[in-house]
């Protein structure tokens, strides 16, 4: 839950930077890359991660993990362009709420094909349940909006990538099993969602130009600590619960602290009466997909 705080935090920061810069692929590359910085600056100080990078590419030269799980950060980079991009026109619980459609309906299908470091988790009625009331718990937080063409058509891009995020979690646990430390995916993520970043950035610049200013406000570029502190985090958790437990977890704790924000810091047009109803339906879903959930020993 604690992840899905620094999701839903992150969103609010990279929203408000990509209206004040008018750029938003540059607003998700300085996001990204402030986080990369940041962990490149640990990694000089802690040797168990470069242990753990090192023991990640041997993985791959031995076939032992798919070498595209590498390329996790591309899932990344999607979703916090996608942030960059939606959050201003939608408010951060809309949008949280959206993504969390694809994130929880791709966790689930995930978890019951066994891909993941957390092993095969068969379809159950508890699971089913809770995956059904997530969906309804979304559908339920978006009415307000249906009359707003524009952010309705912009809510594609997070649900999209939801899914693509689900696997990223799969493929971060799994990566993260092997360094025996979840900060060394996470830093490989960092650096491949930085350079896709940058190419997007530098193509948009060629056409539209750089920002003439940039805010002073030192909070607007915090963006990247947040998705530290969130794929780390996420990294941890699906290795030990699962990928449907963590995003049903990570979308709470996202949707309860998205909509606090969007309450204190309103941007948009929020039928909060939508919103409210919607975060319970989500709370009441992961209690009940976690009765269908029974820890396994883990391999290795």
């Amino acid at each position: 839950m604690l992840a899905g705080g620094f999701m839903a935090t992150q969103s609010r920061i990279n929203g408000e930077l990509s209206s004040r810069l008018g750029d938003p692929p540059l607003t998700a590359f300085i996001s990204f890359g402030s986080g990369t910085i940041i962990l490149l600056l640990f990694l000089t100080m802690s040797r168990r991660t470069q242990r753990g990078l090192g023991s990640i590419v041997l993985a791959i030269r031995e076939r032992r993990v798919p070498w595209f799980y590498t390329l996790a950060g591309f899932a990344g980079a999607s979703f916090v362009f996608s942030q960059s991009l939606v959050v201003g026109f939608t408010g951060v619980a809309l949008f949280s709420i959206t993504f969390v459609c694809g994130l929880t309906v791709g966790s689930f299908l995930l978890d019951a094909l066994g891909i993941g470091p957390a092993g095969r988790r068969p379809f159950s009625s508890p699971r089913a349940v809770g995956v059904g009331l997530a969906v309804v718990a979304v559908t339920v937080s978006t009415l307000g909006s249906f009359g707003q063409i524009q952010s309705v058509v912009l809510l594609i891009l997070p649900l999209t990538f939801g899914v693509l995020v689900a696997w990223q979690q799969i493929a971060n646990g799994t990566l993260a099993g092997i360094a025996r430390t979840p900060l060394a995916p996470t830093v490989v993520n960092f650096m491949v969602g930085s350079g896709v970043l940058a190419i997007l950035a530098g193509i948009y610049s060629l056409t539209a130009g750089l920002p003439d200013t940039y805010p002073v406000d030192w909070w607007l570029y915090l963006g990247g600590l947040c998705g530290v502190f969130f794929v780390s985090m996420t990294a941890w958790s699906v290795r030990h619960l699962g990928a449907l437990v963590t995003s049903l977890a990570t979308t709470t704790g996202q949707i309860l602290t998205a909509v606090i924000e969007d309450l204190l810091f309103p941007n948009a047009t929020v039928d909060f009466f939508s919103l409210f109803a919607g975060a319970g339906l989500m709370m009441l879903a992961l209690v009940v997909a976690a009765f269908g959930w029974k820890r396994r020993p883990l391999a290795g």
